[in-house]
């Protein structure tokens, strides 16, 4: 299994003997997507699309999901929405003008019909709120499902602890006190709550790192602020 945080790149020279070639492997996917920077400065990267379902969740604003669908897309990825607030979606998906081979709408619990490569995966964003069924459980390879919340309750602590990767804008007091307990980041409740509006706590395996969006001038453009509203 492959884990959702990438690396930095290692760059420089690497040799090896001409029998070490038998065992080199290329992996599709590249180095991920690039969800923003860390306090030094460097890209902070995830493997969003993997050899194997992959589920995120994402407790924040509209924006933020559109600008993860943005980038995602910018991959390669084809994008399938299950959405409750569809207006917003067309909007966004219109200012865009990406085309229905791009990116599509599903009723609530229906999975898309054609079937994800490495070549062409796929993100399928589950934005219904709470009370209605997400997409269905066990996935399939090269697709990722991104759970939309904009408020974090304690029926969201099944999937707050299943997910491979957990995206938070900033939280409220509760919601910071019940993500840090259900995750394991006690240390961290109160910044969960102080961050920057455009900084996102990301976490995966057992690890939290503090990520600045950094929206480009073509992603303010389209979306706007991107903080949590």
């Amino acid at each position: 299994m492959t884990g959702p945080l990438s690396m930095p790149p290692v760059a420089g020279l690497h040799t090896a003997e001409p029998d070490a070639l038998d065992d080199v492997r290329l992996r599709a996917g590249g180095d991920g997507l690039v969800v923003g920077r860390n306090r030094q400065g460097g890209p902070v990267t995830v493997r969003m699309f993997r050899p194997e379902p992959t589920r995120m969740l994402l407790v924040g604003g509209l924006r933020c999901a559109q600008l993860l669908a943005l980038r995602a897309m910018a991959l390669g990825a084809r994008l399938f929405v299950q959405t409750a607030r569809e207006p917003d979606w067309h909007g966004f998906l219109h200012q865009c003008g990406l085309s229905r081979e791009v990116a599509s709408f599903l009723s609530p619990g229906d999975e898309p019909a054609v079937a994800p490569a490495p070549a062409q995966p796929q993100l399928v964003v589950v934005d219904t709120g709470p009370s209605m069924t997400p997409a269905a459980e066990g996935g399939v390879p090269w697709r990722t499902t991104l759970v939309v919340r904009n408020d974090l309750g304690s029926w969201d602590l099944d999937p707050l602890v299943r997910s491979d990767l957990v995206v938070l804008q900033r939280l409220t007091t509760a919601e910071a006190a019940l993500a840090a307990s259900a995750l394991g980041f006690t240390e961290a409740q109160s910044w969960l709550s102080r961050i920057h509006p455009e900084m996102v706590g990301l976490v995966s395996q057992g690890r939290l790192q503090w990520v600045l969006l950094h929206p480009t001038s073509m992603e303010t453009a389209v979306l706007g602020p991107v903080g949590r509203t």
